[in-house]
């Protein structure tokens, strides 16, 4: 670990005991070194790690809403006023974090975009919890780490002037969460086991996606279309070809009958030639079983996928991507396909309606499957050609091209 310096911007001589770390000093109008940002159900042992930070560090100043709260004022207003007088953030990662306190942050963008723009976030995972999107490109740290604490103060007591992009956050669509997982939903009907699609419920938005999905009525919309997939139909065997099924079952069963009633008046070999007669029998009925229910099951994810691909020209607005993982199982994913788009429209020539086609079409035929190849980060077509419009990742005009080179088109 570094051994913490005074640097050329004055920090001051207070250290641990153990002289590793020194407070940087406060500048301009900061009155905090440390604003900390958590769910009242950590409070304990939020308050333990102030406790051990203030023993060990006399001269900190972190700022506790327990106690440097101003009465009076709303928690939005005392959060905003502390943050901007704070040189860091600390926010404690856990299920009722993302849950309650970060829903604040969401639902309150335009307020605290100003004050963290260029403040340096520090997240504690303290008990494991999606990442929110705004915070998905921070490097986290664990508190049951056995070096947390050492970690916490090299990062807490770092001159500012060190700190770097990658510590800050950013509340906006950057192209640093592109293809970042934001959920997977479960259908409500997952546990039917005769239920021929999978239905997904579509009272609010989740969590997860709030962020990005504004208006609720484009998510009620979206899955509206994937919850109207048509139920699965056999239309995998013509009529002749269930004719013969039926008249084959039906002729073996005969025959197996019959050399089963030779057997009963005669000695012969005859007697054993009903065994392999029945293996062949069960093996091919087995074989068309497993070969409709196979079929079923393309059927019905092709179906939705589909279904889901027209959910999509509504959720490519706000840049989130639905796909179809299964017929109980959805997963989102945030990315952005205006360049993308943009793409498809040069390739045409100009904003023309066939321009407008191809890219419907390949919304509807490619871009389930994108999205779930994004959210698994396993994409089995092959390596992209350029040039691509997502950091770290095959963009969607490039998933497309690869489907169109396997003939997967339209």
């Amino acid at each position: 670990m570094e051994n913490s310096q005074n640097s050329e911007n004055g920090d001051s001589a207070s250290s641990s005991e153990s002289g590793f770390f020194s407070v940087p000093k406060l500048t301009g109008g900061d009155m905090y070194h440390v604003f900390i940002s958590f769910s009242g159900a950590d409070s304990k042992w939020v308050e333990q790690l102030i406790r051990k930070m203030e023993a060990s560090f006399p001269d900190i100043k972190i700022c506790f809403h327990n106690r440097d709260f101003t009465p009076g004022k709303t928690i939005i207003e005392n959060m905003t006023e502390c943050i901007q007088k704070s040189q860091k953030i600390v926010m404690v990662l856990s299920p009722d974090f993302v849950h309650s306190r970060w829903c604040l942050f969401e639902a309150n963008l335009s307020m605290f975009q100003d004050c963290t723009s260029h403040k340096a976030i520090v997240p504690v995972m303290l008990r494991p919890c999606p990442m929110p999107l705004y915070l998905s490109h921070l490097t986290y740290l664990e508190a049951e780490d056995e070096q947390f604490f050492e970690k916490l103060c090299n990062r807490l007591l770092r001159s500012n002037a060190k700190e770097t992009e990658d510590v800050l956050v950013h509340f906006q669509s950057s192209i640093l969460y592109g293809g970042k997982h934001l959920l997977s939903l479960s259908s409500i009907n997952e546990n039917n086991q005769e239920a021929s699609n999978g239905a997904f419920s579509d009272t609010c938005v989740p969590d997860s996606l709030k962020a990005v999905v504004k208006d609720p009525e484009i998510y009620k919309k979206a899955i509206h279309l994937i919850n109207d997939t048509p139920p699965y139909t056999d239309i995998l065997m013509s009529n002749w070809e269930k004719a013969f099924l039926v008249i084959y079952i039906v002729f073996m069963f005969t025959l197996l009958l019959a050399l089963f009633i030779i057997s009963l008046f005669t000695s012969s070999w005859m007697y054993f030639l009903h065994l392999p007669i029945a293996f062949i029998l069960i093996s091919y009925a087995i074989y068309k079983l497993e070969y409709l229910e196979k079929h079923r099951s393309e059927n019905i994810a092709q179906n939705m996928s589909t279904k889901t691909g027209e959910a999509n020209l509504l959720l490519a607005e706000t840049s989130v991507l639905a796909g179809c993982a299964s017929k109980s199982s959805l997963v989102f994913v945030f990315v952005s396909l205006k360049e993308c788009k943009d793409m498809f429209h040069m390739a045409s020539g100009s904003d023309t309606e066939e321009a407008k086609c191809m890219w419907k079409k390949a919304m509807i035929r490619h871009s389930s499957d994108y999205a779930t190849c994004l959210a698994k980060k396993n994409f089995t077509c092959g390596d992209p050609r350029p040039p691509g419009h997502l950091v770290n990742g095959i963009c969607f005009c490039q998933y497309v091209a690869m489907q169109i080179e396997q003939g997967h088109w339209p």
